[in-house]
């Protein structure tokens, strides 16, 4: 019965509304009264939880330019060096640079964001897919649109700030100068450029107008430039660096596999390992017994023979400038293309061999 009551009381006590005895107003508190004020035990300590950013998880939005960089796996190269540059307006820019191999990309197109996936479009080249992890970092998806399980780094990280895309890269095309107006047709896409009179493109003006197996003739060239579009809009395209004029050369015919001469070979390999894509090493079996090229620091020309598979490289000479970072490369390139005694085409490679001992591998220049 006791304990009746006193639950009873306790109720009552609770529901009760009785008023609160008066006091000051907040205005009429002293600042030294609030001070003295014990402080609560509401405050939330600090942890990776409670000072992270609140993100919507179902959406993301691109509000601004934004850049993102990373290395990412390549299956016959070092790695894929990824810088993606998206802009609000919905265009994205992409630089891929395969290490080692010399290849550099420069993808235009559209952006295509569903949810957190999103979608790179270019008409004429397929890109990967990546997924939002964060509002900082993407990751690439495998060709059925799931992420990739894997202990490799498949991830891009944004920026701090946005970084503009670096557009130039090497290109091989067929140079053609005309009452001063020089154009470029690129052998990769076929795409033809107009030449911007620019401080580095007058070096390659003169030597086509001193050399009369050049003038008035489309001649294959390799250079760095990137591409740029006027005030009408037209593409052109900005030469950085001149690099040299391949006489008797041709673009390279992606369905005439087999053919050793007229083509301007890269070399990719040198005694099983991939040459420094820095290098440029490049070479071309001319259709007069004459080979000539670039192996890295120093042109180079020599005379050679070749009967069946069989091949015999003599009296190559080159000029004499001496490069910290090339010169034993460039050694052993040439030792090796002197040595050999068989060249054959597998595919779209071609390989020099002495005593069936792969020596260099090439591969036909595209840029």
């Amino acid at each position: 019965m006791k304990k009746s009551l006193l639950l009873a009381a306790l109720v009552l006590a609770g529901c009760s509304q009785l008023p609160a005895p008066e006091t000051s107003s907040p205005a009429q508190v002293s600042s030294t009264e609030l001070l003295s004020q014990p402080l609560t035990d509401d405050i939330v300590p600090n942890s990776a939880t409670t000072e992270a950013v609140a993100t919507n998880f179902e959406q993301i939005f691109i509000d601004t330019d934004v850049s993102f960089s990373g290395t990412l796996p390549c299956a016959d190269c070092p790695g894929i060096q990824y810088h993606l540059n998206l802009y609000r307006d919905g265009r994205f820019e992409i630089r891929q640079e395969y290490l080692e191999r010399g290849d550099i990309n420069i993808i235009k197109g559209i952006w295509l964001l569903e949810k957190r996936n999103l979608h790179l479009v270019n008409q004429q080249q397929t890109l990967p897919a990546f997924y939002f992890t964060s509002n900082n970092r993407l990751a690439m998806l495998d060709l059925a649109g799931k992420p990739i399980s894997s202990a490799l780094n498949y991830q891009l990280q944004r920026e701090n700030e946005f970084v503009k895309l670096d557009s130039r890269q090497p290109m091989l095309g067929l140079y053609l100068l005309q009452d001063n107006q020089a154009t470029f047709t690129l052998c990769q896409s076929g795409e033809t450029l107009a030449v911007a009179n620019t401080q580095h493109h007058l070096p390659m003006m003169r030597h086509y107008q001193q050399d009369e197996r050049l003038r008035n003739n489309a001649v294959i060239a390799t250079l760095v430039g990137r591409k740029r579009d006027n005030e009408r809009g037209e593409s052109q395209l900005l030469i950085e660096k001149f690099e040299q004029f391949w006489p008797n050369a041709a673009c390279p015919d992606p369905y005439a596999p087999g053919k050793i001469h007229g083509i301007v070979w890269r070399a990719e390999k040198l005694a099983g390992r991939y040459l420094p894509q820095q290098l440029n090493v490049r070479m071309i079996f001319d259709g007069q017994d004459r080979l000539y090229g670039f192996s890295g620091c120093n042109s180079f020309n020599g005379s050679y023979q070749q009967r069946a598979n069989r091949l015999n490289v003599a009296g190559l000479a080159s000029t004499q400038k001496y490069c910290s970072d090339s010169s034993q490369l460039e050694q052993q390139f040439t030792s090796s293309l002197q040595a050999a005694d068989r060249a054959e085409v597998n595919g779209d490679k071609l390989q020099l061999f002495k005593d069936n001992n792969l020596l260099i591998e090439f591969k036909p220049a595209l840029n």
